[in-house]
């Protein structure tokens, strides 16, 4: 097995002369829990529902602990971390209240251990195409308006499919219609739904 890679215009390039390329992996391949159990029950003398269990009991203890604030490190897998979040920009630490900060991601750091086997793996261009078709501004708007015709809101993950994105992409071209007043986004920003701004793309009640 190998991992694979393709080569992707670098954002900041695109519509200009000058176009870069950066690698990146492409898998559509998400492992599961279940899958994992399987593959460590065959290496040891424990069954799939004791893995599941120290598995599910790893993540909880995780949770507490970097709810403390604490930074936890797991042999051979690396470092976890908080990650926090001011709601409103901050010219003075006295000027802001602790209701204003929030959790905002986990970041992850990997064990050098696990950073040597990798750096060992076969790494080959991919055969299969993941990258995002071409779409103007203009191509965006049309899609978008006859989606809201029947739908009320979208998610990222249907602008994905409906647009023929990659993640990245979709994301990125989501957040600059929000940035432009066409959407706005009606749920978290952990778990974003857009529906339309500013009297853009005619939802359904308009009709």
């Amino acid at each position: 097995m190998a991992i694979e890679y393709d080569f992707y215009l670098n954002p900041y390039s695109q519509g200009t002369n000058k176009k870069r390329y950066h690698a990146r992996v492409v898998s559509s391949n998400r492992v599961s829990t279940d899958e994992l159990a399987k593959e460590i029950q065959n290496e040891c003398s424990l069954t799939i529902a004791d893995v599941k269990a120290v598995l599910i009991a790893l993540g909880g203890k995780l949770a507490k602990h970097l709810g403390k604030g604490s930074k936890v490190y797991l042999e051979g897998i690396g470092y976890f971390q908080v990650n926090l979040h001011c709601k409103e920009e901050v010219r003075t630490p006295h000027a802001i209240r602790s209701e204003n900060v929030e959790f905002k991601s986990v970041s992850y750091r990997a064990d050098n251990e696990l950073k040597k086997h990798l750096r060992g793996q076969k790494i080959q261009r991919s055969q299969t195409k993941f990258h995002s078709l071409p779409m103007t501004e203009e191509a965006t708007d049309r899609i978008l308006t006859d989606y809201f015709r029947t739908h009320e809101t979208i998610s990222r993950r249907q602008f994905q499919t409906l647009c023929t994105q990659v993640k990245s992409t979709a994301h990125r071209i989501l957040l600059k219609l929000v940035e432009n007043g066409k959407l706005k986004n009606v749920s978290t920003k952990q778990h974003p739904v857009y529906m339309p701004d500013n009297g853009h793309y005619k939802p359904v009640a308009d009709n």
